[in-house]
C-alpha cells in the first residue's frame, strides 16, 4: 500500500501538479489516506485521472469525471483528490485536514532508519 501511495505522489510531482498533500486519516489500525493535488484546468485534471488509472490499474468509476473540476479516484485505502485550483480553494480540504498532514518521503526516511 505504502509503495502505491509513494507512486502516486511521485507521479503526481512529476506532473509538476500543485500544492500535493498527503493527508493519514488512519483510525482504529485502519490505514486509510488521502491525497490532493491541484492542475490549472479541468483537461490536466482528467489527464491525470487517466494517467494515474493506469499507473495504479484503478480501472472504477472516476467521480467527477465528467466536469473534471474535482475528480475522485477511490483506490481503497488510498483516495486521490484531483482539483483544478479554483475549485481546491473553495473545498479547501487542506485546513479540514490540516492535522493529519504528513510528509510521506519523511515518514519513510524515518521508518527505514529505525
Amino acid at each position: 500500500m505504502k509503495d502505491n501511495l509513494i507512486k502516486i505522489v511521485e507521479f503526481l510531482k512529476s506532473f509538476k501538479c500543485k500544492n500535493v498533500a498527503v493527508f493519514d486519516l488512519s483510525e482504529n489500525n485502519e490505514s486509510k489516506f488521502f491525497v490532493v493535488a491541484s492542475a490549472p484546468t479541468s483537461n490536466d485534471t482528467k489527464k491525470l485521472a487517466d494517467e494515474l488509472s493506469i499507473l495504479i490499474n484503478y480501472n472504477d468509476e472516476k467521480d467527477g469525471y465528467c466536469k473534471g473540476d474535482w475528480i475522485i479516484l477511490n483506490a481503497d485505502p488510498i483516495v486521490v483528490h484531483l482539483f483544478t485550483y479554483a475549485e481546491r480553494s473553495r473545498y479547501n480540504l487542506d485546513k479540514l485536514y490540516k492535522s493529519k498532514e504528513i510528509d510521506l518521503f519523511k515518514e519513510i526516511k524515518k521508518k527505514k532508519s529505525k
